[in-house]
């Protein structure tokens, strides 16, 4: 999401935004997916996903010097926030079928 949104309401160059989102999906799927979500569950999980992914995404707007609008941020992140209560599902049926919650 955040791949397609910057470019479009940020402002972010294409390429710049992938690897924004890249670096966001894959600091979120190794904290909040695979550590919180078995323990936790999906609202916990869901939450840590999209403050995780704030922070990269706000961090590296910041320093490749982005000014991107706040709008733009908010939108990213609920729209992140909905794909990732599919993706639980998902994840629960495919990697942690035992343990979901």
């Amino acid at each position: 999401m955040v791949g397609l949104v910057l470019p479009i309401l940020g402002g972010v160059d294409t390429s710049h935004a992938i690897f924004i989102a890249a670096l966001a999906a894959l600091a979120s799927f190794l904290t909040a997916d695979l550590v919180v979500y078995p323990r936790y569950g999906n609202m916990l999980s869901i939450v840590v996903d999209v403050l995780i992914s704030a922070v990269v995404l706000v961090e590296l707007t910041l320093l490749f010097n982005f000014k991107v609008p706040v709008y733009a941020y908010i939108t990213s992140l609920a729209l992140l926030a909905g794909g990732e209560w599919y993706f639980h599902s998902y994840l629960g049926r495919v990697l942690f079928p035992g343990r979901r919650r």
